[in-house]
């Protein structure tokens, strides 16, 4: 086979070999795993190019704009897509045929940029920087009990007196619903508290079947049990992805310092961390209603349709058409950048590797980056990718990475 002999320039000009990297699907993984498995001498020159591929595609000062443009067009909008390849000898590419000339021009300087990063280390960096442990995920309990809840385990929880709260099924909590629709007059609701730290993420089933999948550095407050005829009212400090169980007679509310979220029935992702002041929700299917936290007059919610993002700013709510995967890519297991303040992703990367920046090269901060990466890549790795887009130079002392001007 062709690829036996290849070194790394070879892979990284190799049509089929980009399509992996950039828009992998069934079909490439499976070729280049078991490619791989025969040849595992091979896993450190591919893991060389691979990285090259992404640097390539990520350098727009070197590569014309348009093609710039292009490239990360399909990576961001495409990679989603499910899709086929008849043959790993077709001619399709993710480079169009401008972008691999200049590639090609810029080939030489960029590898000996490589050999000097992989083999010399010759920037100031950190070294590779995994998931941290962090801080535990907390369940406050109506008792007043903080549980602290591991992800790598099952079973029930109960409170200080032996009663069942909930049964946690990994990174699950599922709250019985044997309970709703029957008579509870006279009851009162009783609250529970997730908290999921920096570096973590979690999900949890209510006791009406709504599922909720919490985002890194987010808090909500939700009832044990909803009471029948009451409104369905949850309280969040973060991030949140909600899948609610349809019911015509009570309105799903999320609550949130800026604004609110009422649905009868829908998916949609709601953000509304109170340290950023960047409060919006995006509907990816069937309608919601936005409407002022602190809607004093009454004002009728602000409907939005799927494919639209009801964004706080100012004091007001404004609605506009929004890139859906930009917004959910956390919950399915990406990091999804689109014209993005680096201020802004710096914030992301914070919550998702549980470290904190110090960011001394202002200029930086309202430049716009572009990229999408899956979880699980090196905070280190993306780093690298971002300079090669404005160089600069960063440190690490313990959980605090500072940035520097090159």
């Amino acid at each position: 086979m062709k690829y036996n002999n290849f070194k790394v320039d070879d892979f990284i000009q190799d049509e089929y070999f980009q399509k992996w990297v950039l828009h992998s699907d069934t079909m490439t993984d499976n070729f280049w795993d078991n490619w791989l498995a025969r040849n595992p001498d091979k896993k450190d020159v591919v893991e060389k190019a691979k990285e090259m591929v992404r640097l390539l595609a990520s350098d727009e000062d070197r590569l014309a704009k348009e093609d710039f443009d292009s490239m990360w067009q399909n990576i961001v909008e495409q990679r989603t897509k499910s899709s086929t390849y008849d043959s790993h000898e077709s001619k399709t590419t993710k480079f169009g045929p401008r972008a691999i000339l200049r590639i090609a021009a810029v080939f030489v300087g960029l590898m000996a940029l490589s050999i000097a990063i992989y083999q010399y280390g010759s920037f100031t960096s950190v070294n590779d920087v995994s998931l941290p442990a962090g801080s535990q995920i907390t369940l406050e309990l109506q008792d007043g009990t903080i549980k602290t809840i591991n992800e790598n385990q099952s079973g029930a929880i109960h409170t200080s007196e032996g009663d069942k709260v909930v049964n946690q099924q990994y990174n699950v909590l599922v709250y019985n619903n044997s309970d709703e629709g029957d008579d509870d007059d006279g009851k009162t609701l009783e609250y529970n508290q997730l908290t999921v730290p920096y570096g973590k993420k979690f999900e949890l089933i209510l006791s009406d079947g709504s599922h909720i999948f919490l985002n890194s550095g987010s808090k909500l407050r939700y009832p044990v049990t909803f009471l029948k005829d009451q409104a369905r009212d949850v309280f969040l400090d973060g991030e949140a992805y909600f899948s609610v169980s349809k019911d015509q007679a009570r309105p799903f509310t999320v609550v949130t310092d800026d604004m609110n979220t009422q649905v009868y029935g829908t998916e949609f992702n709601v953000s509304s961390y109170k340290n950023e002041k960047n409060t919006f929700t995006v509907l990816v299917e069937g309608s919601v209603g936005v409407y002022h936290s602190n809607n004093v007059q009454g004002s009728k919610p602000i409907a939005i349709v799927p494919g639209q993002r009801a964004v706080y700013e100012n004091g007001a709510i404004d609605v506009e058409m929004a890139n859906i995967d930009k917004y959910i890519g956390w919950k399915q297991g990406k990091l999804v950048f689109v014209d993005d303040r680096f201020e802004l992703i710096l914030k992301e990367l914070e919550r998702n590797f549980d470290v904190r920046f110090e960011n001394q090269y202002e200029a930086l901060n309202d430049m716009e980056f572009t990229g999408s990466f899956a979880y699980g890549e090196p905070l280190e790795k993306i780093l690298r990718i971002c300079r090669e887009h404005t160089p600069f130079a960063y440190t690490r002392n313990g959980d605090t990475i500072t940035i520097t001007n090159n």
